[in-house]
């Protein structure tokens, strides 16, 4: 059989050839250790905040909640 013809055949005979290409993998997916640190910031995974968050105020200073003089003057 001429190579043209043979090629015709062969691609008639595969039904399912390029009807469903399977989606390529996530760049690092068969990485199976742990990344560092370092290689988690430089992937984007970790992100660096360069102003950390501000810790909510109490209504009232944590000395006067649990002092003895705080209590006498809430009674």
């Amino acid at each position: 059989i001429p190579e043209e013809e043979r090629e015709k055949k062969l691609a008639s005979c595969s039904r399912h050839r390029f009807r469903y290409i399977p989606p390529n993998t996530p760049e690092n997916f068969w990485e199976v250790g742990f990344p560092s640190t370092q290689t988690c910031v430089e992937r984007g995974y970790i992100r660096e905040d360069l102003a950390p968050c501000q810790r909510p105020k109490r209504r009232q200073p944590y000395a006067v909640m649990f002092s003895p003089k705080g209590k006498e003057q809430k009674t």
